[in-house]
């Protein structure tokens, strides 16, 4: 406490230096308090479940190509095989997307919901707020069961508690409620939060003639997840899983022979593909960091020689070395703590903001907020910095001159040299962390400017896109959802500003996308080994609405529908891909999927359109198959509609159109096309942002080092430079001499600076776009910034220097 209190008194006495260094230190603690605030609510805070350690995803992946740490969704032959062979889990679970219309008396609207197993609600060890959970028999085919989650309960129905066992109708069916859950549960973890659980039982029927999509062992459309028995590990569940998987590929070679399967943490399933940005991101705030140490070491080293002989009188009088440091430390200790409240405060702030930047995708965004590991951060890095900051100046401040520091006449010339080669030292360390930042901050802006020069192959400009979904009860045989699909088209091509219309079952850089196995009649293979290819069903005028290219033959017309030949488009990475050297036009081809009884049709190529991008603007162009609407007609499709205007001023008019058609039909999840492209680029313009943001700081922070050291150096020869110029010395020596000085130490900053930027910027490939991780250009450019603002901050002090009148310097010499 007397440290303390003697600490806090002499920083009181020196406002302006206290002020500068919390500050200092507060643009860092701040950064990387808020950044953490994000790593800890995505990756770090456990997921609302007991036991979430025991919780695993399992993912079907080709061992031919390897598993790429995206979690793929599973067939349901296969879940069931897992499900009844393991030894290492306690419940195995499955659940798919689905699409629901809520119709109870009120008007139609859409509900986000998935269907699942029985076994996952026990999986989970959840239990409903009132009712119960489902069970086995209700996976049975013709169950229609449903569980609300507590903020529709609440929303929609007022939180009647007499809603158990209630009947409402969806998709124009009628469910039973037997539950709602407790507030606050969602699972999956998503943007959009889960409404309603209905059971599998649906995926189960049989449609139209053909087996039920859960019989098909090489339909993968459900996501598989599992507890494991306590005292097991991923290893031995992974070694496991290898074994049936094994088994199944000989027993099932047609459709199994390389499909394998991967167990993954659930935690990292839903939040492992933004684990490198992320960490990346708080690397750098951590450079930030350490800059601002360094900075305040180096504030801290200058105020030490200017209280030379106070410390020499307290040595003298018989304070010990441990004393003197302890005393020393206690001050940069609380410099530590005081910007570390401030730096919190900056945090608390800079969430908000940071939130609103965060790509919108991003998994647990809403739980971002500081929490009791954000507050124990926060101190432990503000001890941290204090110490590190006043560690170096304490042991230097602890080896006093006394002989110097108690002659009234001693300038500290002792400390000039050894002393300024040691902030010289901390100025070159400022420099490396400084280039190493903003070559990442360059090479992620270039990257970012090149994604976003990508052409996604259509024209995303004026275009208004709109969900639709029929229901089952209504529109279950594909004739009539091709009929609905036509008349609503039909009306929306009449609409004032509207140029063309169409629709499709999945929108291109919607995150989306449907593959099928390719069969070659002339060269049949087994299933497992054919190859595969995007497939989207599309209504006529989809290439005029998004301006894809025509490159060979032709697109679809209203004649292609349910009783013309079957035929198909094709891009042109599908015509390299699958006919090298050769005219795709007239080819046969049977794709697997089909809404048709029986086999699926053999289809015809009648043209081949240019590639458009599907999934990001990352993403290499995949092969890309088109079958008109008509001849797959699928009940869930988004409609695409240009307009002459803002297509926002559309959806009214589309909104009628839906109800004219069928008021029971809901038109949802509006969104202009353009939104889906900058989508597509939100993580590398994010990622770019905060790093850039970073750099700047860091910039600011160095050029502060290089600017003091500067400073203070002339300060200490201002007699040397006055006897210089009395001697004959041009002031132009006298700025070269100073220049030179501050340079060499950028020199030697930048120089090591490049061979560290080497070695990190490759951790950055990953990330990058277009660009090298080492991209010469890029590090020169920066190289060169970085050593221009230092030439600034150099040429300021020698400049001052240079004015010096040589008779002042020798008279207060």
């Amino acid at each position: 406490m007397h440290h303390l209190r003697l600490a806090v008194r002499m920083l009181g006495k020196q406002p302006g230096f206290t002020v500068i260094a919390v500050l200092t230190l507060a643009l860092g603690v701040g950064a990387n308090t808020a950044i953490f605030s994000v790593v800890n609510a995505v990756l770090l805070r456990p997921l609302p479940f007991p036991d979430p350690d025991q919780l695993v995803a399992l993912s079907s992946y080709d061992d031919r190509v390897g598993f790429t740490g995206d979690v793929d969704s599973v067939s349901y032959p296969n879940f069931a095989d897992w499900r009844d062979q393991n030894r290492v889990f306690s419940h195995v679970a499955v659940y798919g997307n689905n699409s629901l219309t809520l119709t109870d008396g009120q008007e139609a609207s859409h509900v986000q919901s998935i269907s699942v197993s029985a076994d996952l609600f026990p999986l989970l060890s959840v239990q409903p707020q009132l009712g119960r959970i489902f069970t086995a028999k209700e996976d049975e085919p013709g169950t229609r069961v449903a569980i609300l989650s507590h903020a529709l309960w609440q929303r929609r129905f007022g939180s009647d508690p007499s809603i158990l066992h209630r009947t409402v109708t969806l998709n124009g069916f009628p469910y039973q409620v037997i539950g709602v859950m407790p507030p606050g549960f969602e699972f999956p973890i998503q943007p959009e939060p889960i409404e309603i659980w209905t059971t599998v039982a649906g995926f189960r029927e049989k449609q139209a003639g053909s087996q039920a999509m859960t019989e098909e062992r090489g339909n993968n459309f459900l996501f598989a997840f599992a507890r494991m028995k306590p005292g097991v590990r991923v290893e031995r569940a992974q070694a496991n899983l290898d074994l049936i998987a094994g088994s199944l590929a000989k027993q099932y070679s047609d459709s199994n022979a390389h499909s394998f399967v991967k167990v993954v943490p659930l935690l990292h399933a839903w939040v492992g593909h933004f684990r490198p940005a992320l960490l990346m991101i708080l690397a750098s705030a951590g450079c930030v960091l350490l800059v601002a140490c360094v900075n305040v070491a180096n504030l801290l080293l200058a105020r030490s020689i200017g209280r030379q002989k106070e410390i020499g009188i307290r040595s003298a009088l018989g304070a010990q070395r441990s004393d003197i440091i302890r005393q020393l430390l206690t001050e940069s200790l609380l410099l530590g703590l005081v910007g570390g409240l401030v730096g919190l405060l900056i945090a608390v702030w800079g969430v908000e903001s940071l939130v609103r930047l965060l790509p919108a995708n991003l998994p647990r965004a809403s739980e971002i907020s500081p929490d009791g590991r954000v507050l124990a951060f926060t101190i432990i890095i503000s001890l941290v910095v204090g110490c590190l900051s006043g560690l170096m100046p304490a042991w230097r401040a602890s080896h006093p001159n006394l002989a110097a520091s108690l002659n009234e006449s001693g300038r500290g010339s002792s400390e000039s040299g050894r002393g300024l080669r040691l902030r010289g030292f901390l100025v070159v360390v400022e420099i490396v962390f400084a280039l190493a930042l903003l070559s990442g901050a360059g090479l992620l802006a270039q990257s970012f400017l090149r994604l976003r020069e990508v052409k996604p192959g259509f024209d995303a400009h004026n275009v208004m896109t709109a969900r639709v979904d029929v229901p089952d009860k209504n529109y279950g045989k594909p004739a009539e959802a091709a009929e609905f699909y036509r008349k609503l088209l039909e009306r929306v091509s009449m609409l004032p500003g509207v140029t063309a219309a169409s629709a499709a079952w999945w929108l291109p850089l919607s995150g989306n996308e449907i593959t099928f196995d390719v069969q070659d009649p002339q060269h049949p293979m087994p299933e497992a080994q054919r190859p595969v290819s995007q497939m989207n069903a599309v209504a006529p005028d989809y290439f005029q609405v998004l301006h894809i290219p025509l490159v060979k033959g032709r697109t679809f017309t209203v004649r292609d529908d349910i009783n013309a030949p079957r035929v198909m488009v094709v891009n042109e990475t599908f015509a390299r891909q699958f006919f090298p050297g050769q005219d795709p036009i007239g080819k046969r081809l049977i794709p697997s999927g089909s809404v048709e009884p029986g086999d699926p049709p053999l289809r015809e190529i009648i043209g081949v359109v240019g590639d458009a991008k599907a999934m990001t603007l990352m993403a290499k162009a995949k092969p890309q198959m088109y079958i008109p609407h008509q001849q797959f007609a699928v009940q869930r499709m988004s409609l695409l509609v240009r307009t002459q205007n803002d297509p926002r001023g559309i959806l009214p008019a589309l909104r009628n159109s839906v109800a004219e058609v069928d008021e029971d039909v809901p038109l949802f999840r509006p969104r202009p096309l353009e939104e889906f492209v900058a989508s597509s680029v939100a993580q590398p313009r994010f990622n770019a942002l905060l790093v850039g943001l970073f750099s700047a700081v860091a910039l600011l922070l160095s050029v502060a080092g290089i600017f003091g050291v500067m400073s203070y150096s002339v300060s200490q020869r201002t007699q040397e430079i006055g006897i210089r110029l009395a001697l004959g010395a041009q002031r132009s020596d006298v700025l070269r001499l100073i220049v030179g000085q501050g340079m060499r130490l950028v020199v030697l900053g930048v120089g090591t600076g490049l061979l560290v930027t080497f070695g990190l910027t490759r951790l950055l490939q990953d990330l990058l776009y277009g660009i090298s991780a080492t991209d010469l250009s890029t590090l020169s450019m920066v190289s060169l910034l970085l050593a221009l603002v230092a030439f600034l901050a150099c040429w300021l002090p020698a400049r001052r220097a240079s004015a010096i009148d040589p008779m002042v310097a020798l008279r207060e010499g």
